[in-house]
């Protein structure tokens, strides 16, 4: 008996050990690398993270770093990235819930050494892993999709922002090869697992960059044709993109009718060239609204869908004769549509001031019935009187409600016509 006391202690303790690591919210990867790092490098990673190398073990390639945001030192319960013993940064976040504080723990990064070193011209050189995933406080604006679920089959290519293509080939043992393109270029090849991520990562200068990720959720073989279910598929704007329009170039995004930009409506956008392009695509949130070829200077439009209250991103992706292509972007706002809220509001008021009508009619009705049956003539006299006096009151009362409903309804219409 004591035996198992000591057992059910023992589980307790280990469930309160792990249970702080199970209260971590973890969203979607961003980043994903494996970049060779020495003494003194500085690693740029998203969303203004970076970490910089100060010392090495020659033998194992365990390192030690300190880690940075917007170039402020970031506190870390331990500096060292090892092998069997990952670099692991959780970021407390304030977060408003129901008017109440609430502090929401956010897994953002993990970094893994291989456990050996290469070396080279005399200088040691430990090769790394590095899982960034999305700050919910920080700046995440440089990315056409971000987040996003998809499913694609061997016998279609999935189009991702009008300008690279996903193709799943060939299934060999539990495992799918997937093919990344950009314009026809092959850029990655890869066999994946269910539940492993397909990435696309880039160097510039020993810095990672990391344009694609997607986590192969699963995948299954029927006949001749595969399946293949991805999610947290982001896109980063290529290194050639930019936040701000060159001289000759320009976006708007306006409404169709007087008002602005509301919920529920579509928007048309315009973008304007003033030379000539192989082809010119423009995009909504990472979306395909627009595609031309041979384009010469001159203004074109565009026409969204209904759109949906928010901060959304138009871009406009330039492609030249030498097949060079170009991300020029540009946020704008939509606001709630406060008409359609009000009716909407006021649609509702006035069905319930007739249901509360047939209501009170049904319900008087019924009790006049009853009264009749269980009464004598007198009596029931009497109870018509009162229904007729109730029913009257009541109808009065609703139809004076709904009238001032519907007057409010109209003058609201007017101010936000």
């Amino acid at each position: 008996m004591k035996y198992i006391h000591f057992v059910i202690i023992s589980v307790c303790i280990l469930l309160l050990c792990v249970s702080p690591a199970s209260g971590v919210t973890t969203k979607t990867m961003i980043h994903y690398s494996e970049p060779q790092v020495t003494v003194q490098d500085e690693i740029f990673l998203e969303q203004g993270y970076s970490f910089k190398v100060l010392d090495m073990n020659s033998k194992s390639g365990d390192i030690w770093i300190e880690l940075y945001l917007n170039g402020d030192e970031v506190e870390l319960d331990d500096n060292f990235a090892r092998e069997d013993e990952p670099l692991e940064y959780v970021r407390s976040v304030v977060e408003d819930e129901d008017d109440d504080e609430e502090e929401v723990d956010y897994f953002i990064l993990r970094i893994t050494t291989d456990g050996d070193v290469d070396k080279e011209d005399g200088v040691v050189y430990s090769t790394i892993y590095v899982e960034q995933y999305m700050d919910p406080v920080e700046d995440i604006g440089d990315y056409l999709l971000l987040d996003k679920s998809y499913s694609l089959k061997t016998d279609s290519e999935l189009e991702l922002s009008g300008i690279y293509t996903l193709e799943a080939t060939d299934v060999d043992d539990d495992e799918v090869t997937l093919e990344l393109r950009l314009d026809g270029k092959l850029l990655k090849e890869d066999e994946v697992e269910a539940d492993d991520y397909f990435y696309y990562t880039v160097y510039s200068d020993g810095n990672p960059e990391t344009l694609f990720l997607a986590n192969v959720k699963a995948f299954f073989e029927s006949g001749d044709e595969v399946t293949v279910f991805l999610n947290h598929v982001s896109l980063k704007q290529s290194q050639s993109s930019s936040d701000e329009l060159p001289n000759g170039l320009d976006i708007d995004v306006s409404s169709p009718v007087d008002g602005g930009l509301k919920a529920g409506r579509i928007a048309i956008v315009s973008y304007s060239l003033d030379e000539s392009f192989s082809e010119v695509r423009i995009l909504v949130d990472g979306e395909v609204l627009d595609s031309r070829h041979n384009v010469s200077s001159g203004v074109y439009k565009a026409v969204t869908d209904e759109m949906d209250a928010g901060i959304h991103k138009a871009t406009l992706i330039t492609i030249n004769e030498d097949d060079e292509s170009s991300y020029y972007s540009e946020e704008f706002s939509v606001s709630v549509n406060i008409k359609d809220n009000i009716t909407e509001s006021i649609v509702k008021i006035a069905n319930t001031a007739a249901s509360e009508i047939s209501n009170t009619y049904n319900l008087t009705t019924n009790s006049s019935a009853d009264t009749e049956e269980s009464s004598e003539s007198q009596d029931s006299d009497v109870s018509l009187s009162s229904w007729t006096s109730s029913t009257g009151v009541s109808n009065a009362f609703s139809l004076i409600v709904t009238a001032g409903v519907f007057l409010l309804f109209f003058k609201f219409f007017n101010k936000f016509r």
